[in-house]
């Protein structure tokens, strides 16, 4: 089963930067304007986990199948042509990050890590003046269940056994135990 989905700009957060920023939100989506904006900046992000008391903010990202791979359409239009780029970034269950991509191609492929438990993407300056933004779309590639994928190939080849061994014998009085 193939899943899609359309991630859209229809608000901002605490990481939007609004800095003498044109922001409008239109029905085909997000005018954004800003030439005095430096370049590295992050525009708007995106998160698939949320602390609505902190963030005050639902999750705007899909859950994602870990292993599974992703195609990500960029439907975005941007002054200059290429100035413009999404970082996706990739996180372990305790919040420390695993990896990162950075994707510059209108539509690229991905696969999200088998140990990862959420992530999140960026818009990132690239030294644009106008940016119009429509949305950025995920879509789970097909699987063929004969082919294994690169993490079940690692995980099948680090296979390790544990051995657990439980000592019944006490040390002797001479050898530093509970007696002696």
């Amino acid at each position: 089963m193939q899943n899609e989905f359309k991630i859209e700009w229809r608000h901002i957060n605490r990481k939007t930067f609004m800095y003498g920023t044109k922001l409008q939100f239109r029905e085909e989506g997000a005018y954004f304007e800003n030439p005095l904006m430096p370049s590295g900046m992050v525009i708007h992000d995106w998160h698939m986990i949320t602390d609505f008391y902190s963030d005050k903010t639902i999750p705007s990202l899909p859950i994602l199948k870990r292993g599974h791979r992703y195609t990500l359409t960029l439907n975005y239009k941007v002054n200059p042509p290429g100035a413009a780029y999404i970082k996706m970034t990739f996180y372990r269950k305790n919040d420390t990050e695993i990896s990162y991509l950075i994707i510059k191609e209108d539509v690229s492929e991905f696969q999200f890590p088998v140990e990862a438990y959420a992530y999140k993407l960026e818009l990132i300056n690239a030294g644009l003046s106008v940016l119009h933004f429509q949305n950025i779309e995920i879509k789970e590639l097909s699987a063929n269940k004969d082919e294994m994928t690169d993490s079940e190939v690692s995980n099948a080849q680090s296979k390790v056994e544990v051995m657990n061994r439980v000592i019944a014998k006490a040390r002797g009085r001479n050898g530093g135990g509970a007696d002696g």
